[in-house]
């Protein structure tokens, strides 16, 4: 009988170990829902410019020190983000060369927390609207999707997303797609007056 027990205990025991160690279950999060919204024209009678933007949006208009410039925010309340934007009359050849640059710069301070940023040329030559679209990939990044647009003679407009809580983009990566998706409508949408 004690041969038994010690043949069974033996084969249990060897039967139960691997090779491999245990691995922990990887952190989840909830499923976030994003239906998909309806668009709202957004016209300014200060502003040389009209877009769609989605009905979950809230526009801030903000007041600058200068006359020409403009600003304003759209804020994403019930997903956590604002967009900054900011419109700048073009007033010299060298302007815009400028402004695309500050652009870089901004995307520079980013570089740390990213893991590669995606950059795509947008170009409608039949509204003159062209630019550069930036997606920044990265777990903590602040900013995780930019753009420019201009007419590249007159106008230049700048679009920064912002989270506004602690960025964890991993468990917002639902909201920064919804919000990207919509942000890209606003662009196809986008016309110079």
């Amino acid at each position: 009988m004690k041969k038994i027990l010690l043949l069974l205990l033996t084969v249990t025991t060897l039967a139960s170990c691997t090779a491999e160690p245990p691995i922990p279950k990887p952190k989840t999060y909830l499923r976030l829902s994003t239906p998909a919204p309806q668009y709202i024209h957004f016209e300014n009678e200060t502003l040389p410019f009209s877009f769609e933007y989605p009905d979950y949006g809230n526009i801030k208009m903000i007041e600058s020190d200068r006359q020409s410039d403009k600003w304003f925010n759209i804020s994403f309340e019930r997903y956590g983000f604002e967009a900054n934007v900011s419109y700048i009359p073009i007033k010299a050849d060298t302007a815009l060369a400028y402004m695309i640059n500050d652009c870089y710069t901004f995307l520079d301070k980013h570089k740390k927390f990213s893991s590669g940023i995606i950059e795509q040329q947008y170009e409608d030559n039949k509204n003159k609207v062209y630019g550069n679209v930036f997606e920044i990939k990265g777990s903590e990044v602040v900013s995780p999707y930019q753009f420019y647009l201009t007419d590249s003679t007159k106008h230049f407009l700048r679009l920064a997303l912002h989270c506004t809580s602690i960025p964890n983009n991993d468990s917002l990566s639902a909201y920064i797609k919804r919000i990207e998706t919509d942000l890209q409508h606003l662009i196809t949408s986008f016309r110079w007056k």
